[in-house]
């Protein structure tokens, strides 16, 4: 059942968080599951690398459906405001560490604080196979200045999954129907 208030918001975000870390967990089982594999071929690589993006991308989308299901059941059956930036709101919210490690890593990069890269990686742990398909090593050295926008690229994929999501189920649009049978 479903109560007739909004969801708080930290509440919400919170959740967020729980889902951005459960796909952290399974990503690292994944990972480290693959490890010895992904040592010696390209092709275990880039299906890790694939794969684990898909893990952790496909939580947080997850997780954004749920929201949208709730917040369009409380907009369409109770009368509650629909809030239209809740969507960035848990974009920005749910991967948050994601953000601040790559922060991190650009300041690392510049010199402001010590190398990072490590840490970055095991909170980031989804780019582990693209990092090990473009660098050389895990020191802030080997990652070149494309590397690091790559990264942030592969990170941003998060929140427009997010978004995505949230405004396809909010405005009821089924995606399937769209591209198998050209219906809305």
């Amino acid at each position: 059942m479903v109560s007739e208030t909004r969801e708080n918001f930290g509440k919400r975000a919170a959740k967020g968080l729980v889902w951005w870390l459960a796909g952290e967990l399974i990503c690292i089982i994944f990972n480290l599951c693959m490890l010895v594999f992904m040592m010696k071929f390209m092709a275990f690589k880039v299906f890790t690398a694939v794969a684990s993006s898909l893990i952790a991308n496909g939580l947080l989308a997850n997780y954004a459906y749920s929201c949208a299901v709730r917040d369009r059941n409380l907009v369409k059956y109770h009368g509650v405001p629909h809030d239209p930036l809740m969507s960035l709101k848990i974009a920005i919210a749910a991967p948050l560490p994601q953000y601040i490690c790559w922060i991190l890593l650009l300041l690392s990069k510049l010199g402001v604080i010590k190398d990072i890269f490590n840490i970055f990686i095991w909170c980031n742990i989804q780019s582990l196979a693209w990092v090990d398909l473009f660098t050389s090593g895990r020191t802030i050295d080997a990652l070149s200045w494309g590397g690091l926008f790559g990264l942030l690229a592969l990170m941003l994929v998060a929140p427009i999954c997010i978004i995505l999501t949230y405004e396809c189920t909010i405005r009821e649009f089924d995606i399937k129907a769209w591209l198998f049978y050209g219906k809305k």
